[in-house]
């Protein structure tokens, strides 16, 4: 009977031990999973896309393939093997804009959630420049790119050149007639930078200097009368202003003589379009820029240092309608604007300026009594309301006859003004001008003695400018990148501007898009606080 007890017992324990044993195989989990690449570094030029593959066994079924990257953009595609033991996926990959290195991490995961990771490493180089000789040019400059110019170019009639986001274009000029390279705009030229991507238009980097922030070492972009539309967003154009060549197509229609300094941009077709946005023209020999005929649209914008010791931030010339509006003039040789119906061309000028900044303008301009701030005169017509003027050498100007605009379509108001000399507050109305105090809107502007009626900007220091070296662009020296022209909140700028007023366009739309101008601000100048 103890033997049949004893041999159930061992049964009994046998038969336990079996069924742990089964228990512990059925818990044992399959192999992980395994990812490999057919790259382990992956070179790559700026802003380049390329392709490779991962090929993936897992014992335990895949269940899901994902791609992450430190730097650039990842996706994965064609992915195959999901609920199988092998697959493989493609990996795309686009390289950021930046030189450097990276690292691409593909991860698979099976259907116990087991995991295994492959890394890639990434190495990024700067793309070669593109060197552009002399000659017609179309087509699109790419994202990112360098373009090194080395002789004119011409955009053709009919054609168009696109500069995309983050390009910089080097132009190799030595300030002379015939070593300045400058592009004619025949066709169509459209620079669409973003506040994160601008384009840079400018010379060799051991040129960009204080001896020749007004030499002028390139020609500039200059259209013709077949020119359709050009628009600039978020560009910067800096160093232009050389001496214009014989044969230039400038010198050939007669705006320019040869040897006379070009401009940063130059548009002229009354039927055209011309936008310019949120973008920068620095360190020109003479005007920044010159519209003569065309409706435009140009707000948003930095003009720095422009012209040596004559020459306007912005000049408009007859047959010029449109909006400057939320400009920012800094430091120009004459006015911000200068406005004018000179040679009576059709239709006659007429814009729309509001809103607009003007600091330490006019001071470099040798001949008596021109410009300060913004001047409407000869025939032309519009509106000047909201201007924030600081230290200007006058303040708004509508000359005396014969030079008178034309006073019965024309008018100005709500202006903030401040100086920091007498000889700066006795000006706010030129002497030289036909505005007092009281005559349209001017009833609504603040002007007081000097210092007062600081406007009180947010990092901007104005109360140590001083006029008498101001007059000579020797004392100059190269301006912060920083520079800041926002309002603190308790200025006395905010809430005196007029906004019941329209802009003169509405819209332009130009290269298929459509831009509008920005409705008037209840703060005087370009930004509020």
């Amino acid at each position: 009977m103890q033997t049949g007890k004893s041999l159930l017992t061992a049964l009994l324990l046998a038969a336990t031990f079996t069924f742990s044993a089964c228990e512990k195989e059925d818990d044992t989990l399959p192999t992980a999973p395994q990812v490999t690449s057919e790259l382990s570094t992956l070179p790559v030029q700026q802003d380049e896309a390329k392709v490779f593959s991962v090929t993936i066994s897992a014992a335990g079924k895949i269940k899901e393939v994902t791609a992450t990257a430190t730097s650039g953009t990842v996706t994965l595609s064609e992915i195959t093997g999901i609920g199988q033991n092998t697959g493989s996926a493609r990996v795309n990959f686009k390289a950021p804009a930046t030189v450097g290195t990276s690292t691409i991490s593909v991860l698979v995961t099976d259907q116990q959630n087991q995991q295994k990771q492959v890394d890639i490493s990434v190495e990024v180089s700067e793309v070669p420049p593109v060197i552009v000789a002399a000659g017609d040019v179309d087509g699109t400059w790419q994202s990112g790119r360098t373009y090194i110019v080395r002789g004119n170019l011409n955009v053709p009639a009919g054609k168009s050149l696109t500069v995309e986001e983050g390009v910089t274009v080097i132009v190799e000029g030595d300030g002379s007639q015939g070593g300045s390279p400058e592009i004619t705009v025949r066709g169509n030229f459209y620079s669409y930078g973003t506040a994160e991507k601008p384009v840079l238009f400018t010379v060799p980097a051991a040129r960009r200097t204080k001896e020749n922030m007004f030499t002028g070492l390139w020609g500039g972009i200059l259209g013709t009368m077949q020119s359709q539309e050009m628009v600039f967003q978020h560009t910067r154009i800096e160093y232009a202003g050389a001496p214009a060549a014989e044969g230039s197509p400038i010198v050939t229609s007669g705006e320019l003589g040869a040897g006379d300094p070009r401009y940063s941009i130059y548009f002229t077709n009354p039927n055209g379009r011309f936008v310019m946005q949120h973008s920068t023209i620095a360190y020109t020999k003479d005007d920044g820029m010159r519209i003569n005929q065309g409706n435009f649209l140009i707000t948003n914008n930095t003009f720095i240092y422009t012209g040596a010791t004559g020459g306007d931030a912005l000049n408009l010339k007859s047959g010029s309608v449109g909006d400057a509006a939320f400009n920012v003039f800094y430091q120009s040789a004459t006015n911000g604007i200068k406005c004018s119906n000179s040679d009576d061309r059709s239709p006659q000028t007429d814009v729309n300026m509001y809103n607009n900044t003007a600091i330490n303008c006019g001071w470099r301009q040798t001949k008596a009594g021109r410009g300060g701030s913004i001047n409407l005169e000869k025939g032309g017509r519009g509106k000047v309301f909201n201007t924030l003027v600081v230290n200007c050498r006058y303040g708004i100007r509508f000359p005396k006859a014969p030079d008178n605009p034309d006073i019965t379509n024309s008018t100005t108001g709500h202006n903030f003004y401040f100086g920091n000399h007498t000889t700066i507050a006795d000006e706010f109305y030129p002497a030289t001008g036909s505005i007092t105090k009281g005559l349209f809107e001017t009833a609504h502007d603040v002007a007081g003695a000097a210092n007062e009626n600081n406007p009180q900007f947010a990092s901007l220091n104005i109360s140590n400018f001083d006029n008498t070296t101001a007059t000579s662009a020797e004392n100059l020296e190269v301006p912060p990148a920083n520079l800041n022209f926002k309002l603190q909140a308790g200025s006395p700028a905010l809430g005196v501007g007029k906004t019941d007023f329209a802009p003169k366009l509405a819209t332009i739309i130009a290269g298929g898009k459509t831009y509008t101008a920005p409705s008037p601000a209840s703060h005087a100048g370009a930004f509020g606080n």
